[in-house]
């Protein structure tokens, strides 16, 4: 009995030792910090909006059809608003901006920096026009049009943009699915699965973290994610983001198929009136993007790679959601030709296949530079920029 008692001394001082060592040695995040306590900010205004000033490691286990010799582990930069840029906003900074505001297409993690559609656009532009401009990646995955007038109205209209380009879709389509709370009432909220106290406990010792670190690396080897950044600077880092495509098919190909629901067009229609009037009334020029989407395209490829299709209770028919998105675009095109905005009708300027994309609308790299290609040249081609 002593030497059970004298045995479990030695290793809690140990556990203690080790603890207090590791504290001074790592530094990371409490994995369950956002369940002890709900902090009220005054940027709640906001839904959804990335972290400023900081260097995010995101790793991507892709599905089978993104191209093999892509990196999938990318260190992204978010600058001092935000936005994934390599240089800081400044007010006093003369340059001409454009800020590019959408959702997962537009923030495009999922590739390296250099193959954004939004840097091919810039380095196009300024180029062309030889002068000094820089477009801001402005894209937030999950963002509805809710979100991007947020954003719109309190992070980006002060900083006198001469452009806006808002690119926007499919995740307005997926919350007219699903959502139960369009108007934002503050006594609804999302279904919440709790963590036991024991975890919340763990949650505070650096071992514990520790061993959560090295299980998300082990899944990462696990699906053969390679290691190597595009990016230096790495020292930085302070968080990791690891998204398994493999997992959200799979997830999605386990629901069950329910019949079509009868979707709201009328919101989307107001909230697209709504960005464009709040653009007009600072007199700061807008290009919408209409929202381009594989669920019908002939590329069996893409068929096996949809997960986007479905809302919390099953999985609806692709030809029912090509054809709302379709409704969705066709509004957004005559709603821009009424208010005489310029409109990219994004789906005419590149192929429906496994070339450009790898899912329900996620550009490939090379999908992805072919879209700035393409805005460069529409851009150009009709006189919108005057400096």
């Amino acid at each position: 009995m002593k030497n059970l008692f004298y045995t479990s001394l030695v290793l809690v001082t140990i556990l203690i030792f080790s603890e207090l060592i590791l504290r001074k040695i790592y530094s990371l995040p409490d994995p369950y910090a956002d369940q002890r306590i709900r902090k009220e900010g005054t940027g709640s205004v906001i839904r959804l909006q990335n972290p400023r000033n900081k260097d995010i490691n995101f790793i991507f286990n892709p599905n089978d059809i993104y191209p093999k010799e892509e990196p999938k582990r990318i260190l992204i930069h978010q600058n001092n608003f935000g936005f994934r840029h390599h240089d800081d906003v400044s007010e006093i900074k003369k340059e001409y901006r454009i800020f590019a505001v959408g959702g997962s297409t537009t923030q495009n993690y999922d590739y390296t920096y250099n193959k954004t559609w939004t840097q091919i656009l810039e380095n196009k532009l300024e180029n062309y026009y030889s002068k000094p401009l820089n477009v801001y990646n402005c894209g937030t995955a999950g963002s509805t049009t809710v979100d991007h007038l947020a954003i719109l109205q309190n992070r980006v209209l002060h900083l006198k943009p001469d452009y806006i380009i808002l690119f926007a879709g499919i995740n307005d389509l997926n919350m007219l699915l699903g959502d139960n709370n369009l108007y934002r009432f503050q006594d609804i909220f999302e279904t919440e699965i709790p963590v036991r106290w024991s975890r919340l406990a763990l949650g505070k010792l650096m071992l514990y973290r520790l061993y959560l670190n090295a299980k998300n690396n082990i899944a990462v080897r696990r699906n053969n994610v390679e290691i190597n950044f595009d990016e230096k600077n790495t020292e930085s880092i302070k968080e990791t983001i690891f998204i398994d495509h493999k997992r959200l098919i799979s997830e999605t190909l386990s629901l069950p198929e329910i019949k079509p629901i009868e979707i709201q067009h009328e919101y989307y229609i107001s909230m697209i009136r709504s960005f464009i009037g709040a653009c007009k009334a600072n007199n700061t020029k807008l290009l919408v993007l209409t929202q381009p989407t594989t669920w019908l395209s002939e590329d069996q490829g893409l068929q096996n790679s949809h997960w986007m299709n479905k809302n919390k209770e099953g999985r609806f028919p692709k030809k029912y959601m090509q054809e709302n998105m379709d409704i969705m675009n066709n509004n957004v095109v005559q709603i821009c030709k009424e208010l005489n905005v310029p409109c990219f009708e994004t789906q005419r300027h590149i192929k429906n296949n496994s070339e450009y994309f790898y899912d329900d609308c996620h550009f490939t790299p090379k999908g992805s530079v072919h879209l700035g290609e393409e805005l460069s040249n529409f851009f150009v081609q009709n006189e919108l920029i005057n400096f």
